[in-house]
């Protein structure tokens, strides 16, 4: 609980938890209610110094992308959103000349079959004079999405593959042998 101008402030008012417990789930970033209390922690608390006694400013950096999207679906937290994204990046600037990492590498096995039908579809959406954007525009997905898709990043349904083939104006023919 904060003091401020002699008033306690709460922000777990509506929590049936202990902030004791909530401060201990907070301190690990992998706990299953880590996302929830921080969310509320972020959208209620505007005092960097009292969430980063709480919060370790690693775990808040790797965490930040997933409860920003998170509270961006709460339209009254748009200024919320705005500040801890401030901070998120100054903080993020803050560790990365520490020579902290924040993302871990992915490794990621993409088998020779992924990647053949990802060059494919790339090389189809060339030859048709496509960009990736304009492919994502005809399917209603995101340009990343066809980006992780022709990079075999993407491991996509067959009926995903079949609103491909029906974009290039393309027979799907599929088979195993």
């Amino acid at each position: 609980m904060k003091v401020s101008n002699g008033v306690k402030i709460n922000w777990l008012w509506d929590s049936r938890t202990k902030e004791s417990k909530v401060r201990e789930i907070l301190k690990d970033g992998n706990h299953p209610k880590f996302d929830i209390y921080a969310e509320k922690l972020f959208s209620r608390v505007n005092d960097p110094k009292m969430v980063f006694d709480i919060v370790d400013k690693v775990t808040f950096c790797k965490k930040w992308p997933g409860i920003k999207k998170r509270m961006r679906k709460d339209r009254w937290l748009t200024e919320r959103v705005g500040f801890w994204q401030a901070i998120y990046e100054r903080v993020l600037e803050g560790l990365k000349e520490q020579g902290v990492k924040i993302r871990e590498p992915r490794e990621v096995e993409i088998s020779a079959e992924r990647i053949k039908l990802a060059r494919e579809i790339k090389d189809i959406r060339v030859e048709l004079g496509y960009t990736q954007k304009d492919m994502a525009k005809k399917l209603g997905v995101i340009q990343q999405y066809i980006s992780k898709i022709e990079n075999g990043y993407e491991n996509f349904s067959v009926d995903t593959l079949k609103r491909i083939a029906d974009v290039f104006d393309r027979k799907l023919v599929i088979g195993l042998s």
